[in-house]
């Protein structure tokens, strides 16, 4: 009931699929996989470029995952009366997994831009880049937000935190209280919770983002504007991750987990039900992959309003396909939750907090691997082509692209594990009373290894 294991793969898929979006985005490279194996099917490639071009929409994946869990012991507690966790260890909890990883890149990146003249000498911005990240304020101005030197994927972390700040009052409100002597009363307090939540992130996304202009919309705008914020209901860009449009979705991983629950305590194993659910994961999947298409056929803007108005059905969708997947079939289950997946899981947060802004570095400011040579010198080799490139020089652009993408997925992960391994997970066990590798745990290990 505690341990979905499901979820590592599935986490660290859609990370995956986000890293595959933004390098899509600076290599211009279009995934596809050959597949003569399938040929006798009449499939001879398989094409992923509408994942490679709306892959964001997995970041929306990783916000359900992480409301899921967070609702799953208030689950628990209200279907079954398991305790819960003292609200002074929870914060401790998030801030031990959260923190670490990300003050070390904020810090590690703000040193490294002011070292090389990022902000070009304006200290105030620098200042005001670096406490508001630090304060996790960062979404509320462009500056900062769209356009800031630290990362701008650290978004997610602003969502996430915040959320997690107000958390324990949704708990407050569910949990099982003594006088209620059935789950019947914390169920249909959660049922309209999540109604609640929902209907702020409609409200939200219809009245204020989708009906700009209105006096409303006009009327938010000026008290945001009043508390120094960017934020504007016409600037789809700043609007669409902000908090209020993901409460839907955080609803969603609440009835999930209710649903969970249930279902893990109740359901016995048997053969022909995890038959029935593999099939249900693999039509939740079909139906993902063709959401996915839908979105990637539309330009910017128009993807990103249906983003905003099929968000909700999406996460009903992801979270479909997380329940049928986790009460799966044995062989099923294995393809998300095997040592490799595990392995993913673990570095996958500093997988997505490094990749982007790593890709972005070694292409423009490292150029690494080196650029060809070039009549247009500042012009990246990905997109060299008409009239002011030889046929040669367009040749080696597109095989500088190939290693260009080869570079930044060894950089990346190298940098996740690294994060992980030295930052993340010594921090924690430094935090939580043990011994790291900094303070005696590798003698440890070594000690019990010669023994």
């Amino acid at each position: 009931m505690k341990y979905v294991d499901v979820l590592d793969g599935i986490r660290a898929i859609s990370v995956i699929i986000v890293l595959i979006f933004h390098f899509w985005q600076q290599t211009w490279i279009f995934p596809t996989v050959n597949t003569p194996f399938l040929s006798f099917l009449g499939i001879t490639r398989i094409d992923f470029t509408p994942f490679a071009r709306v892959g964001y929409l997995f970041v929306d994946m990783m916000v359900l995952i992480s409301g899921f869990l967070l609702f799953l012991p208030v689950a628990r507690n209200m279907l079954y009366g398991e305790p819960l966790s003292k609200w002074r260890d929870y914060y401790k909890k998030r801030a031990v997994r959260i923190l670490p990883s990300y003050l070390f890149c904020v810090l590690a990146i703000f040193v490294y831009e002011l070292a090389t003249g990022g902000y070009g000498g304006n200290i105030g911005r620098a200042v005001l880049d670096l406490v508001s990240h630090l304060t996790f304020t960062h979404m509320w101005r462009v500056e900062t937000y769209l356009s800031t030197k630290l990362n701008v994927v650290l978004w997610t972390l602003a969502v996430e935190v915040w959320f997690y700040i107000i958390f324990p009052l949704f708990a407050l409100i569910l949990k099982r209280r003594k006088r209620d002597k059935t789950a019947a009363a914390p169920v249909l307090r959660a049922v309209i919770t999540a109604a609640l939540m929902a209907g702020v992130s409609i409200a939200y996304i219809y009245l204020y983002v989708l009906n700009t202009g209105s006096d409303f919309s006009n009327a938010v705008d000026g008290t945001l504007a009043a508390f120094g914020s960017g934020i504007r209901s016409d600037y789809l860009s700043m609007v669409i991750n902000q908090l209020p449009a993901f409460f839907g979705t955080y609803a969603v991983g609440l009835i999930g987990a209710l649903v969970y629950t249930v279902l893990a305590k109740r359901l016995k194993p048997r053969w022909w039900s995890g038959g029935l659910f593999t099939i249900a994961a693999v039509g939740f999947i079909y139906v993902i992959v063709q959401m996915v298409k839908d979105c990637a056929r539309l330009p910017g803007a128009d993807a990103q309003v249906w983003q905003m108005t099929q968000r909700l059905p999406l996460a009903l969708v992801f979270m479909g396909f997380i329940l049928t997947a986790a009460f799966s079939a044995r062989w099923f289950r294995f393809i998300f939750a095997n040592p490799l997946m595990r392995f993913l899981s673990i570095i996958s947060y500093n997988l997505y907090i490094w990749h982007q802004w790593l890709c972005v570095k070694l292409k423009n400011d490292w150029r690494l691997p080196a650029w060809p040579a070039s009549p247009v010198t500042d012009t990246p080799p990905n997109q060299w082509q008409g009239a002011d490139f030889t046929a040669r020089q367009i040749t080696d652009g597109k095989a500088w692209s190939a290693e260009y993408a080869l570079v930044i997925t060894l950089f990346a992960f190298g940098a996740a594990i690294l994060a992980t391994y030295l930052i993340e997970r010594p921090a924690a066990d430094l935090l939580n009373g043990r011994k790291s590798i900094y303070n005696g745990k590798l003698k440890e290990v070594f000690r019990k290894k010669s023994k």
